[in-house]
């Protein structure tokens, strides 16, 4: 039996609705307080003080060994959990970003929230969907004891190549692209 399609668009956007609705469920029960975007803020670009290239490498090094882990999971069982667990992850990722940037800014935390993800998501989101459907396709033909067909390695090779160039178009708006429009985005809207 084939694999199907992978139904990557149903779990990204299941995951960004759970996203989307948890903080609002906890923020309302407990955590009436600004301290979790701020954790994520700090998360995110505190530690060293890097930019530039510097930079480049330190998202290459989180974003593609990820990339690779996920790409290298196509060729074991574990390609089909893991697509569909990081689909859901992604998604939900998303969702409490926007959420709790809108929860501790009000409209201009959304604003503030979309400037953290762009332009990168508009990458990395379809990256991931088409990784994520060649990883399932590859991992399910060995979960049901199809094993390695040396013609679909050579094709899952080459559409892995393929989407970590357009993958690495999502790390390169990230590293030099979306400092920028962070920083015009939070002078603009005067947060500190």
């Amino acid at each position: 039996k084939n694999a199907g399609r992978f139904p990557a668009e149903l779990l990204f956007m299941t995951g960004f609705f759970a996203g989307n609705v948890l903080p609002n469920l906890i923020w309302k029960m407990e955590w009436k307080q600004k301290t979790l975007a701020s954790f994520y803020l700090i998360r995110s670009f505190a530690g060293k003080d890097i930019s530039g290239g510097a930079y480049f490498l330190e998202v290459l090094r989180r974003r593609g060994g990820f990339f690779l882990l996920l790409f290298l999971c196509g060729f074991t069982i574990f390609g089909v959990p893991l697509t569909v667990a990081y689909m859901l992850f992604l998604g939900m990722e998303t969702g409490m970003i926007l959420a709790l940037s809108v929860l501790e800014f009000g409209i201009y935390g959304g604003v503030a929230g979309a400037g953290l993800l762009m332009p990168q998501y508009l990458v990395y989101i379809p990256a991931y969907f088409y990784l994520a459907g060649i990883v399932y396709r590859q991992s399910y033909g060995i979960w049901k004891n199809y094993g390695l067909v040396p013609q679909k390695t050579g094709a899952y090779f080459r559409q892995g190549i393929t989407v970590f160039l357009l993958y690495t178009g999502g790390i390169l708006a990230e590293s030099f692209l979306n400092p920028w429009i962070v920083e015009k985005v939070i002078k603009g809207l005067k947060f500190f």
